[in-house]
């Protein structure tokens, strides 16, 4: 067992007391007063609980970690609350699908002639825009971009499209006419610069309008791509806007919204599995998996033997603190954060079962760690803590009651998940960068009698 790193530091528990003795009779009492020195059987402040003190200690990897593993594909781009556009980012290509539901076929208005409120199926669609979102800190844009509305031509499955097949479930394979989202009819282009506001509005033509006006829901579907090159634009969320015209009511216009029942993303090429090193997040979503092993007892560093005697025998209540301690690295460009990465630690409950095994609850504060972006850029080998002192010390406790051995595997992973297309990575076990455990241990020294 290798340690570094040992710093020791008094903590006061309690005022030391002294015990004062009454005289049982008239001898003793005077025996006691001729007495210059202590009896050596009686009581003193030797024999009392010394304080008890601190010791940091942190712990290299082949001395607490083995068995790390990276597993990838956790939910799907479906799934997530937003969606991503890119083009010759990184070397990555990514485009947003949308399907929107059914044009409404009345609307409640005042009428001109009584001036009751009424519903109207009488109404005349004279405009339409697709308006979407984006989120200004995770696009990379610094200028204006183009982007392009398009109606999707082929079916697609929400769930299982991909960049190569509009279809992929266990019930079959649809591929695309064309990889990327097959074919579309032209709609209109807009610009958009995150400095000048958050959202762009795509009008649609009086054709378009009267083709999704009467199509299923699976023909009333669009894709957004962005034209310029070397961008990453993050969506974060898109609606349908009708502007109608009232029979009843034909002096004001209706501003009718129609939500998307789809919205998801396809990119290419997918990520690769890391060769080395930790990797949490992204859409699938990747969890890193480790084996922890801690000893029995310790006979190291010399400051924890000068301080509680060695060995020491390691227990859950000298577990007052435990985190694992990585360094972030930077990912594939395609993949960088420009926002937080949420981080959630949990028991792996079966490991024969990986990587589908049930996990156990979260380890970390309620909302999780959260680590900022720069840690896997511009402070790439800065060090983080995520606490695992509940995981450490139910470990050292052993079986419970019921005889239930604890579990040693963690699994690392984002929360929720998938919580960002794009991941946080940590250095693996080799090299300066290692990941470590910190542990605060407090242990009283043993007694001794002067």
């Amino acid at each position: 067992m290798k340690a570094t790193d040992a710093s020791l530091t008094s903590i006061p528990r309690f005022e030391r007391g002294r015990r004062a003795f009454v005289a049982l009779s008239v001898a003793l009492f005077a025996a006691v007063a001729a007495c210059t020195e202590r009896s050596p059987s009686g009581p003193d402040d030797s024999q009392l609980p010394t304080e008890p003190v601190t010791v940091t200690l942190q712990l290299d990897w082949d001395d607490f970690a083995s068995n790390l593993q990276v597993y990838g594909g956790y939910g799907g781009p479906s799934e997530m609350s937003t969606a991503i556009v890119a083009r010759s980012f990184g070397g990555m290509e990514s485009r947003t699908l949308l399907r929107f539901g059914s044009f409404p076929t009345s609307a409640t208005v005042r009428d001109s002639a009584s001036g009751s409120l009424r519903p109207d199926t009488a109404l005349t669609f004279i405009s339409a825009y697709v308006v979407v979102l984006f989120d200004t800190i995770a696009s990379t844009n610094t200028g204006p971009v183009t982007l392009a509305l398009g109606e999707t031509l082929e079916n697609w499955d929400e769930a299982s499209v991909d960049w190569a097949n509009a279809v992929d479930t266990v019930g079959g394979q649809q591929p695309w006419s064309q990889p990327g989202g097959g074919a579309v009819l032209p709609i209109t282009t807009r610009d958009w610069e995150r400095s000048v506001g958050d959202s762009v509005a795509f009008f649609l033509n009086p054709a378009q309008i009267a083709r999704w006006k009467g199509a299923p829901d699976s023909i009333r579907s669009a894709r957004i791509d962005v034209l310029t090159d070397g961008h990453r634009l993050e969506l974060g969320g898109a609606a349908l806007r009708l502007v109608a015209i009232s029979a009843a009511d034909p002096d004001t216009t209706l501003i009718l919204t129609v939500a998307t029942t789809a919205v998801t993303f396809i990119y290419d090429p997918p990520a690769a599995p890391p060769a080395d090193g930790i990797r949490i997040g992204g859409a699938p979503a990747w969890r890193s998996v480790l084996d922890v092993a801690l000893p029995a007892t310790l006979s190291g560093p010399p400051a924890l033997c000068a301080a509680v005697g060695c060995p020491f025998a390691l227990e859950p209540r000298n577990v007052t603190y435990a985190a694992l301690g990585l360094r972030g690295r930077r990912p594939p460009d395609a993949y960088q954060p420009t926002d937080t990465i949420t981080f959630d630690v949990r028991a792996v409950l079966s490991r024969a079962a990986l990587p589908k095994s049930p996990l156990g609850n979260s380890l970390v504060q309620q909302g999780g760690s959260r680590v900022p972006p720069e840690i896997f850029g511009a402070l790439e080998g800065t060090m983080v803590d995520i606490p695992i002192t509940a995981f450490v010390q139910g470990f050292l406790a052993g079986p419970d009651p019921a005889g239930r051995i604890p579990s040693n595997t963690l699994a690392l992973l984002s929360g929720p998940e998938p919580e960002s297309f794009t991941f946080g990575e940590f250095f693996g076990p080799r090299g300066p960068n290692a990941p470590v455990l910190k542990l605060i241990l407090t242990a009283s020294p043993p007694l001794e009698l002067r």
